[in-house]
């Protein structure tokens, strides 16, 4: 492989591969050897074995991402100013236009028929972020839908008066005297606490869940929304299912990541919501985004004794960048994810891979793993 000058980053496809086999590789720029990014998750690797060969014709491919945060001018952001934020290189495009827009590309290229955004579409849900989100998603040209995160929630025009062009909030909890809550993300694309479902390839259901809270980072599911979602579930209780929801929702989650047991679906909504799956066997994948890395958690008790696989997400606007592809077929899904590529995107991904005081890439890329899977149907 050749880069015509000096680059950071190097795409290679292999080829010829055989199944279930394992590989030894190495990898060299220059003559010179590489020192890898530190991975808390795991050390180095020299060997990687392939994926066993799925049983049956592939029936269709969908493609999953989250946190794209359209709108949004600074990365890396935990509290308040802190860490340093990354910035957009001057004169470069927004960063979250240009990750959605590669996340797009990649879709057509594996020709998904599906694309599911897993929330935080956008930076704070303003109108104008909405409506650049809608533009970019439309450009998809097979069937997409989001779920609500966060910051996709509600907004008290009384706070900041950006919110006025936007429709008033007409939910379960509309707020107190002296609020003027809006809702532009509802208005375009999905009412807050609200599931819905969608048919995929091959016979298999996509179920997206609001998870958000009015107010809070941290992930809520009303007594409404579950009722709606045991009835879709129990339609038809074995039919293959992937469930998405911008938060985590087990206490592995809940006590890895940096943002605590607040910041995932609050417990006794993930324990309730758990047992719903157990009476759903057919509920095989469980992705949840919010936390911006990659992470295959264990199951709580109430999962059942066939629980589903839970699956955290890449973030697609900061390191590693990109998106799970679901590969369909008869006896199984095959999950891999797939870095974000194109010149402005590569750069991007670049500037964020040493943000967080140079943690990002050690937090966020996760096990190769959960980077790549099967989940049996």
């Amino acid at each position: 492989m050749h880069s015509p000058g000096a680059t950071s980053f190097h795409v290679l496809t292999v080829t010829g591969l055989r199944p279930g086999t394992r590989y030894r590789f190495a990898a060299s720029s220059g003559g010179v050897t590489p020192a890898p990014v530190l991975n808390i998750y795991e050390g180095p690797l020299d060997t990687v074995t392939t994926l066993d060969a799925p049983v049956g014709p592939l029936a269709g491919t969908v493609v999953t991402t989250n946190d794209t945060h359209i709108g949004e001018d600074r990365d890396g952001i935990i509290f308040g100013d802190f860490p340093p934020p990354v910035t957009q290189a001057r004169g470069a495009r927004p960063y979250g236009e240009i990750m959605l827009e590669s996340v797009i590309a990649g879709a057509h290229a594996a020709g998904a028929s599906h694309l599911f955004v897993n929330g935080d579409l956008t930076a704070e849900a303003r109108p104008v972020e909405v409506e650049t989100a809608k533009r970019i998603l439309d450009t998809f040209n097979g069937r997409w839908r989001v779920t609500r995160g966060n910051h996709d929630r509600p907004h008290d025009a009384a706070v900041d008066p950006v919110y006025l062009a936007a429709p008033p909030y007409r939910g379960p909890d509309q707020g107190e005297a002296g609020t003027d809550y809006r809702d532009s993300f509802g208005a375009v694309f999905e009412p807050r606490q609200q599931a819905w479902v969608e048919d995929g390839p091959g016979g298999i259901r996509v179920l997206g869940i609001d998870s958000t809270h009015r107010d809070r980072s941290g992930g809520v599911i009303n007594g409404e929304q579950f009722t709606q979602i045991e009835e879709i579930l129990q339609e038809d209780p074995l039919r293959p299912t992937v469930v998405m929801l911008h938060h985590p929702m087990t206490r592995d989650a809940q006590w890895t990541n940096i943002g605590g047991p607040d910041f995932t679906l609050a417990d006794a909504d993930a324990q309730r919501l758990q047992a719903v799956f157990a009476a759903a066997p057919g509920v095989r994948l469980v992705l949840g985004g919010h936390t911006h890395r990659v992470r295959r958690n264990t199951a709580d008790p109430a999962s059942g004794r066939r629980p589903p696989v839970y699956l955290e997400t890449a973030s697609a606007k900061n390191w590693p960048t990109g998106a799970m592809h679901l590969r369909v077929y008869g006896d199984r899904l095959t999950v891999n994810f797939r870095h974000a590529v194109g010149p402005e995107a590569l750069a991007w991904a670049q500037r964020t891979r040493w943000s967080t005081f140079g943690l990002q890439s050690a937090y966020s890329l996760g096990r190769h793993t959960s980077r790549n899977l099967v989940v049996e149907l």
